[in-house]
């Protein structure tokens, strides 16, 4: 399981390592870490590491959440490859009900919690349906619809490249660039209809609390990259827009 990690609250940081290194299988987590990544989180991660031989930490070399991702896919020793965001966590039973599935990608639904990781939105936690992603009509819809937790395929990641650097830091970038480069590559799809993915809903650093305009600029450059014509963009980006810089409880409290 790949984390990339820039700086994150010490606790929040040790529950999601710990969330992998106590699976009811055995897995491999690989935490690549920002030139930016401050000593805490460094302290925090080594007294981990004293636990388990299963946790390898490393430097990032360069700079950017694609290229952290991607080092860290190179640097996974195993067939199937997961990735894990460091403010959230796993189920203890998520990578065992995965590898159970035989797709390229294998994708679960998610529980939305509070920045307190007890509280739970229900109205915004996923429950995906394997009928409702096949009906859907193309791949930018079947992309946008699948979520984390993610397991690959590590051959379909190969073949694909991994997560597109040269777009930089645009919130969708591991989750709907790279699903959608993956489905254009022919990869197959498993959905688990369970939630075995803990999404903390926080205030914090996210990619998806940066500015709306540039949010919007590097949506734009995803769509284009696809082939989406302008005048089809629209009411693509009006779908995600709703989300731009805000906490999803938050654009929750704003719509009532």
């Amino acid at each position: 399981i790949v984390i990339p990690l820039l700086n994150q609250r010490d606790t929040w940081l040790r529950q999601c390592v710990l969330s992998v290194l106590r699976q009811t299988v055995p897995a491999e987590v690989v935490v690549v870490c920002s030139p930016r990544t401050c000593a805490k989180n460094w302290g925090t991660l080594r007294a981990l590491e004293k636990q388990s031989r299963r946790l390898r930490t490393c430097a990032q070399k360069g700079d950017g959440f694609a290229a952290a991702i991607n080092q860290g896919f190179r640097k996974a020793k195993g067939g199937r490859i997961g990735l894990l965001l460091s403010d959230d966590w796993l189920r203890p039973d998520a990578i065992e009900k995965c590898l159970a599935c035989d797709g390229d990608i294998v994708s679960t639904g998610f529980t939305c919690f509070a920045g307190n990781g007890v509280e739970e939105f229900d109205s915004l936690s996923s429950d995906p349906r394997c009928t409702v992603y096949h009906d859907l009509a193309t791949l930018e819809e079947k992309a946008f619809y699948l979520t984390h937790f993610f397991l690959f395929r590590a051959a379909k990641i190969v073949e694909a490249g991994g997560l597109d650097e040269s777009i930089g830091d645009a919130p969708g970038i591991d989750d709907y660039d790279f699903i959608w480069t993956l489905l254009e590559h022919g990869a197959r799809v498993s959905i688990i209809e369970e939630r075995l993915y803990c999404y903390r809903d926080h205030k914090g650093q996210r990619l998806t609390l940066r500015a709306p305009a540039e949010q919007e600029g590097n949506l734009v450059r995803i769509l284009t990259k696809h082939g989406i014509r302008p005048e089809e963009q629209e009411e693509i980006l009006r779908r995600h827009s709703a989300w731009f810089g805000k906490p999803l409880h938050r654009v929750l409290t704003d719509a009532q």
